[in-house]
């Protein structure tokens, strides 16, 4: 299938930059270990907070738009069972993903 290849690059890309977001969270996290909670509270910088969570989020972004580029040419040759499919699959995925987000941030 020729469009398969630009699908999965795409969400190679995507795994490869969520391992280095959580990479880079765990040293962020790491560094912060030998100070104690009220420590690192008082240290904190809001508005630099705000900047790496804005970037983070737009790295996301620009990572889902690609996927959605890349899966475009594969699903206009998709009969209308197999894109009824793939929506409920979408939606499905998105509801998964949903669901871990969610459970992480109750066990933080």
């Amino acid at each position: 299938m020729k469009y398969w290849p630009a699908v999965e690059n795409a969400i190679r890309n995507r795994a490869q930059d969520r391992q280095a977001r959580i990479a880079k969270m765990a040293e962020t996290v790491g560094s912060k270990i030998e100070e104690g909670p009220l420590e690192v509270l008082r240290n904190r910088d809001p508005v630099n907070f705000m900047q790496r969570r804005a970037d983070a989020l737009a790295q996301r972004a620009t990572n889902l738009k690609n996927l959605a580029a890349a899966w475009e040419p594969l699903y206009q040759t998709l009969s209308p069972e197999q894109k009824k499919r793939m929506a409920a699959l979408t939606i499905f995925v998105l509801q998964d993903v949903s669901d871990a987000i969610e459970q992480r941030r109750d066990d933080d």
